[in-house]
């Protein structure tokens, strides 16, 4: 799934698996997904017990910036199986979607103040 977004996986040292997309228009703001599942391939915890968190951060060679931390994707869902699975998959893809946009909006906004600096 994450891969067909365009995410590939990143932070081999950490913990859970770790997902980055790069913005298209400036690679230095990024969208990572922590999944919460085990880097180690150990067994993942049961629905309910953790959640997947999207953020968008700002990389540079010397520090990372958080610009958004997405509210949590729980893994539950109000049907089971497959039909859950999408649920919890959809509601995964509006946080990427919503960390998206806040990085549209800032470099929109960024792009704008050039425009005003060169004309003033």
């Amino acid at each position: 799934m994450f891969a067909d977004a365009g995410f590939v996986r990143t932070l081999p040292a950490s913990r859970e698996e770790v997902y980055d997309r790069a913005h298209h228009k400036d690679p230095r703001y990024v969208v990572r997904v922590y999944s919460s599942i085990p880097a180690d391939g150990s067994a993942v915890r049961g629905r309910g017990k953790d959640a997947i968190r999207v953020v968008a951060l700002l990389i540079t060679p010397h520090k990372v910036y958080p610009i958004a931390k997405m509210p949590r994707v729980f893994r539950t869902a109000t049907a089971e199986g497959e039909e859950g699975e999408k649920q919890i998959v959809e509601r995964l893809r509006t946080r990427m979607r919503e960390a998206y946009a806040v990085v549209n909006a800032r470099l929109r906004n960024r792009d704008v103040l050039t425009e005003i600096r060169k004309v003033s």
